[in-house]
């Protein structure tokens, strides 16, 4: 099986936990979701994907949980994380196209990473235009960034 495969496993038994809006689906990232990634991130002014692309790709390669969410085949929003599997999940990136914001995505596809390491803690970086989504959603402050404990 592809890794692609074993981590959309992974993604359909977590998803089995949550309850999508409608037409909204999540999966596991593909390299063909890059230059969506990229537009994304330029639409919010974040630049390496734009000026750095050959980097921006490789932390994408190297990793997960990295997932998309999409209206239909458009890619609205993704969540790019780094984890240890035990103890921290760390999410460096999470955006939600400006359109789509405020229907609960962004807090998915948070809950989505967490099922698929249940026994971590979620930390993330925060702008502080980003803290009252984080804090909405049971984030507590840490320093420059938020956690949230399951245990």
């Amino acid at each position: 099986m592809s890794q692609y495969g074993a981590r959309q496993r992974q993604v359909d038994a977590a998803l089995s936990h949550v309850t999508l809006p409608q037409g909204i689906f999540i999966r596991a990232w593909t390299e063909a979701d890059f230059p969506a990634i990229q537009q994304l991130s330029s639409a919010e002014g974040w630049p390496t994907p734009q000026n750095r692309p050959g980097e921006a790709l490789i932390a994408w390669q190297q990793s997960w949980p990295t997932l998309i969410a999409s209206d239909g085949e458009a890619v609205v929003g993704f969540v790019r994380g780094l984890t240890d599997g035990e103890i921290t999940t760390y999410i460096p990136e999470l955006l939600i196209d400006a359109k789509h914001r405020g229907k609960g995505i962004g807090h998915l596809l948070l809950d989505v990473c967490h099922y698929l390491y249940p026994h971590t803690r979620i930390e993330v970086r925060s702008t502080e235009s980003s803290a009252s989504f984080y804090q909405a959603h049971g984030f507590r402050r840490l320093g420059d960034g938020f956690r949230k404990s399951y245990r």
